[in-house]
């Protein structure tokens, strides 16, 4: 393979005479084109020409950018929540957010069991006294058909008095 390489900049020679064949026959191209489709090239053109066109405004624009329908920040109303990948949170259901991770659940031996956010679990920071008091002799638990996850939510729900 060989590169040829030039100092001339700008498109080549052969490059611009296409460019300009092309541009001489082009209503030519187009009734071929269009008979080749049954219409639908110039149809095609024509919706790619209506879709660039935005709407014209009618009167004043108004943009309202206040926050009015994005939920509360702090709805104050805290779920416990289980997620596909098996992390167990509280939640605020008001804003979606995560107010504290409460551990997750692992998979060890063929059995899964509820693992606490502690530095014995292998958390960087543990959870504030708190949360960890009420919810501390759960560590450990089993999940299995006799607990399920939901049990386990419900039973961390009622411990923390989320309701």
């Amino acid at each position: 393979m060989v590169d040829i390489i030039s100092k001339r900049d700008g498109p080549r020679r052969e490059d611009e005479r296409a460019r300009r064949f092309i541009n001489q026959n082009r209503g030519t191209i187009t009734h071929l084109a269009d008979r080749l489709t049954q219409g639908g090239y110039s149809a095609g053109l024509a919706a790619k020409a209506a879709a660039a066109t935005a709407p014209a405004a009618e009167g004043k624009m108004i943009h309202d950018l206040s926050p009015g329908n994005v939920r509360s920040l702090d709805s104050g109303d805290l779920r416990i929540k289980i997620s596909v990948n098996n992390r167990v949170v509280v939640y605020d259901s008001g804003s979606g957010r995560q107010k504290h991770l409460l551990g997750e659940i692992r998979r060890q031996d063929g059995l899964r069991y509820f693992a606490l956010a502690t530095s014995a679990n292998g958390y960087l920071s543990g959870l504030p006294e708190e949360i960890l008091a009420p919810i501390e002799e759960l560590d450990g638990q089993i999940i299995d058909v006799a607990c399920p996850e939901s049990l386990l939510a419900a039973e961390l729900s009622e411990r923390l008095g989320l309701g």
